[in-house]
């Protein structure tokens, strides 16, 4: 019997037959050894890829203080001495406001070199549904003497300043959250303090 001598076209074939084998003969033993895994949950590898993706979006938790607890937020340092729950308020000059207020006596401490004012963007009231209450200036100014408002006049460096910050919410808002920030339009981090009602 007379031998064929192979041509690269043959090669070709030949080569190609046999890498399909091979793929095929993989496929069967990487089956086969996957060790009673359930085939719907995904190889270990991509679980861990998950969860390194998952721990990169979700922010980190915050603790949360409470009241009389000092919290420092970049150069300052908040504490929250009191907070109660209004349906009206009255100012000195006798207008009344019905409505769901909840009033909260702020201590600010500026440890920065420069003065502060503080803005309603720095104090936000949110309730255990997520909703969110800043404080509005209008109210502030209307129900508040000007000695304790805390949006009034500037805190020097090394300072403290104590005063009352007036919110509106929800009737049925409860378990209420100050989240205070850092007193800078720049700065991103806050705190949590819980009032406690």
């Amino acid at each position: 019997m007379r031998r064929r001598k192979l041509t690269g076209r043959d090669m070709f074939y030949v080569l190609r037959t046999a890498t399909a084998a091979l793929l095929i003969a993989v496929a069967v033993l990487a089956g086969g050894c996957g060790g009673g895994e359930d085939a719907s949950s995904p190889p270990a590898n991509e679980e861990v890829a998950e969860q390194d993706v998952a721990e990169q979006t979700e922010p980190a938790r915050e603790e949360t203080a409470s009241i009389g607890d000092v919290v420092t937020v970049g150069d300052v340092q908040w504490s929250v001495t009191d907070a109660e729950e209004l349906d009206e308020l009255v100012s000195n000059k006798g207008e009344y406001e019905p409505g769901n207020f909840v009033v909260v006596d702020i201590t600010l401490r500026n440890n920065s070199n420069q003065d502060l004012t503080v803005a309603t963007p720095f104090l936000t009231l949110v309730d255990d549904q997520g909703r969110e209450s800043e404080a509005e200036i209008d109210t502030n100014f209307t129900y508040l003497y000007p000695e304790e408002n805390m949006f009034v006049g500037q805190v020097r460096p090394g300072s403290v300043k104590e005063g009352k910050a007036i919110f509106a919410v929800n009737s049925d808002g409860e378990g209420f959250e100050l989240r205070v920030g850092g007193a800078r339009f720049a700065s991103d981090e806050t705190a949590s303090i819980d009032l406690g009602i």
